[in-house]
């Protein structure tokens, strides 16, 4: 290994970076995007988007970790955001774990401002890495070694230590410093003009960082965070009504098989002129442009709102029959999805019952999760929520079909 690794210690051999040449179905895939997120952007009331996505942080969590082999079951998940947690010891761990990443997701915003909006930078990977790990249960902050040795994952730290992942061996640990500044100047933002280029880097830094394995474990989530952060830095997340991890883990076995393809050499002088493939990082961007836009897609369609409503009236139909809900609930819920909100007294007017009637109404609603409001202000207004307990009814393919029929048989 050691002979290998030495072979890693000039940055040069992180080259290229990107596509020398923009290809043509690269740039049109790239200006899909941006159509395509525009349209889902302007499709909701903000109120109503923000909501969406913190219904979503769970099942990006859910499927980021299923791809490094933890599956926590969205139940799971829904206990542990009620602190409710298994008595099992492994299955509180996955309940934490999912937690932490839900937390940073929602950070996002926050970290991304205290790099000026620049996701390409050492501060960012590693405020990524630490804010994930410094919430973790002790038994996933450490790691196994390709030889056997058992070591901490310090969160935020770069690697000290060699790391092989599969057949891929990664840089040196000493000279990780000078990669990472190769990478944060080859992927400066301000130092490219064209857009389309600029989200075309998201794929290819995707894979240089995995490449580069900067950190001895949680590489992994730390790319996909970060790929989330990219789009959202060229405006392009939505509000944050998509992200690539669902994307990803359903295509899991193509995106192992395009990172590692992604990881050979050049072939050819028909293959660009740096280390590694040019033909291969092509691929691989191809491969996750096209991840995005099926995402962007599945949530432009589950979000419609025609469907969205006729979902609402069906759940409250199924509710009305098995927990005797009122059938007026549809009309709160229905307002709520299209304005983002209602003021306290418009539930009486929006379902005809008498005060106090349309108050246990909204009640009901508040305690099974469909409707949100400051606990602190008797006068704030009812907002729009969507727990998980109702993701197969409202957000169907949300979650994987066995999953969806455990969630189903729950209620």
């Amino acid at each position: 290994m050691e002979k290998l690794v030495k072979l890693y210690r000039d940055p040069a051999a992180i080259a290229p970076l990107k596509p020398s040449e923009l290809p043509a179905e690269l740039r049109n895939q790239a200006l899909e995007i941006v159509e395509a997120a525009a349209r889902l952007a302007g499709s909701l009331h903000p109120v109503t988007a923000r909501a969406i996505a913190d219904f979503l942080r769970p099942a990006n969590s859910y499927y980021s970790n299923l791809i490094e082999g933890h599956d926590t079951h969205p139940l799971e998940i829904a206990r542990a955001l009620q602190d409710e947690y298994s008595p099992d010891s492994r299955n509180r761990s996955l309940q934490l774990e999912a937690l932490a990443h839900i937390a940073v997701h929602k950070r996002l915003p926050e970290l991304l401002e205290a790099v000026d909006n620049n996701p390409y930078t050492e501060g960012f990977w590693r405020a990524l890495h630490e804010a994930f790990y410094e919430h973790l249960p002790d038994e996933f902050r450490w790691t196994t070694t390709a030889e056997g040795e058992r070591l901490e994952v310090l969160p935020g730290e770069l690697r000290t230590t060699e790391v092989r992942v599969g057949r891929h061996v990664a840089p040196a640990a000493d000279a990780l410093p000078a990669f990472i500044r190769l990478i944060e100047q080859g992927y400066r933002p301000a130092a490219e003009h064209d857009r389309l280029a600029r989200i075309v880097s998201i794929g290819a830094a995707h894979h240089r960082l995995a490449w580069l394995h900067p950190f001895l474990d949680g590489n992994g989530r730390v790319m996909r965070l970060f790929s989330d952060a990219a789009f959202r830095a060229e405006g392009l997340d939505a509000g944050g009504l998509w992200s690539m991890a669902r994307g990803l883990a359903r295509s899991e076995k193509e995106y192992k098989q395009a990172l590692a393809a992604a990881d050979a050499q050049r072939m050819n002088d028909y293959d660009g002129r740096g280390n590694l493939s040019e033909k291969q990082l092509v691929a691989f961007c191809r491969f996750f442009l096209g991840v995005a836009l099926d995402q962007i897609g599945y949530m432009t369609q589950v979000l419609a709102i025609d469907g969205m409503l006729e979902r609402l009236r069906g759940l409250v139909g199924l509710l009305v029959i098995k927990r005797k809900w009122r059938p007026e609930a549809y009309y709160v819920l229905e307002a709520v999805f299209l304005k983002g909100s209602v003021a306290r007294g418009e539930v009486m007017r929006l379902t005809g019952l008498s005060d106090k009637t349309a108050k246990d109404l909204a009640q009901l609603l508040l305690d099974a999760g469909l409707l949100a409001t400051e606990v602190s202000n008797r006068f704030a207004p009812y907002r729009a929520a969507y727990p998980i307990a109702f993701a197969p009814a409202l957000f169907p393919g949300l979650y994987p079909a066995g999953k969806e029929v455990d969630i189903l048989n729950a209620q």
